[in-house]
Order: structure tokens, then C-alpha cells, then sequence
């Protein structure tokens, strides 16, 4: 059997491209995902894994796509062809037990491994540059916040407080919010 595996970072990513070259190449199953490939809990990843068995082929566009660096991607390469599986990396070509105990095959796969982690460790930098740009140029990320029209019982128990006549607590309780909603509204309307 032929099994495929896409993966995405993001729900706002689409994995039809991924999904089509897969198909092209002959997975006849796909496993798919929208999950950060940082996180070490992939289900449909960890699932493929256990289920695929020897004979098998496990079919990935780029060596991103299951491995966030090379020690991992060797790892989970070096498991799956000891176990009968050929791994088939679209960018990087196909790997078998056999491919993998030649020195010269492990070189290119370790190079192309190299490049791969060199690619990803790129972007991250260039991402980390272009939000610090942003950031500086005023740019606010995260969501919105929300204005609150500070009035009825919550004006009158800040009112209360700028006066010195109750405590925050006491404010907060008239008001029937909680302590720190309290606060955020006080400085709201102090303007901080």
C-alpha cells in the first residue's frame, strides 16, 4: 500500500497542492493534518506510523512535512526502513533499508537533510526580521481589544475609588466584576 502524509502549520493553510502532488505520485491513502510540525503530538502522523508496515511506502513532498530537523528526519527515515518500509521524499528521491546502509546514499540524504533544516531555519529568521520590522514600524499584533463603555455602576464605583472613598476590592464587588476586570476598566478610563 501507498500511503501519503500533507501537513500544514495552520488552518488558514490549504493542503490541496500537497494532497494533488501525492496523488500524482500514487498514495492511494492519505493521512492529512493542520498542525505546527513543532509539535510532537501530530495524531494522523503518529498514527500513519504505527499502522504502515513492511512493504509499505510512505510518500511526503518535502522532508519538512514529518521532521522539524534532520536528527528527527533520520530518526523517523531510519525506523521506517529498518522496518521494510521504502520513505519516498518527493524533494530528496526514495529510501529503502537497502539505500540507507550505503555511505553514499546516507551522505546525499544528510546533506539534503541539511539544506532542509538550513531552508526552515532560514525562514524562521526571516519571519522573526519581518515581524521585529513590523513591530517597529507600529504595526500591533494579537487580537483587538475591546472598548468597554465605562458607565452605570462600574463609573460610579471608579468615581468612588478616584475619590479615595472605597478600595479596588470594594469597587469591584459593587460593580460585580471581578478584581482584575476592576482594574483594567480603572485604567482604561485613567487612559494608561
Amino acid at each position: 500500500m501507498i500511503y501519503g502524509y500533507a501537513r500544514v502549520s495552520t488552518n488558514k493553510q490549504d493542503l490541496a497542492i500537497q494532497i494533488n502532488t501525492l496523488k500524482e505520485n500514487g498514495a492511494a491513502k492519505i493521512y492529512k493534518e493542520k498542525i505546527s510540525g513543532a509539535k510532537s503530538d501530530r495524531k494522523e502522523l503518529n498514527k500513519l506510523l504505527h499502522l504502515i508496515k513492511a512493504g509499505d511506502t510512505l510518500i511526503v513532498t518535502k522532508a519538512d512535512r514529518i521532521a522539524r530537523s534532520l536528527s528527527q528526519l533520520e530518526s523517523i527515515v531510519t525506523d521506517l526502513t529498518s522496518r521494510g518500509i521504502t520513505v519516498h521524499i518527493i524533494n530528496m528521491g526514495t529510501f529503502t533499508a537497502e539505500t540507507m546502509d550505503n555511505p553514499m546514499t546516507k551522505l546525499l540524504f544528510n546533506v539534503l537533510g541539511a539544506f532542509a533544516e538550513f531552508e526552515r531555519s532560514m525562514i524562521l529568521e526571516r519571519t522573526q526580521e519581518g515581524i521585529k520590522d513590523a513591530r517597529n514600524k507600529g504595526v500591533k499584533f494579537g487580537r483587538k481589544s475591546k472598548k468597554y463603555n465605562i458607565e452605570g455602576s462600574l463609573l460610579y464605583a471608579i468615581e468612588q475609588v478616584e475619590k479615595g472613598e472605597w478600595s479596588q476590592p470594594e469597587a469591584a464587588k459593587f460593580s460585580k466584576c471581578s478584581i482584575a476586570t476592576f482594574k483594567r476598566r480603572l485604567k482604561e478610563y485613567r487612559g494608561i
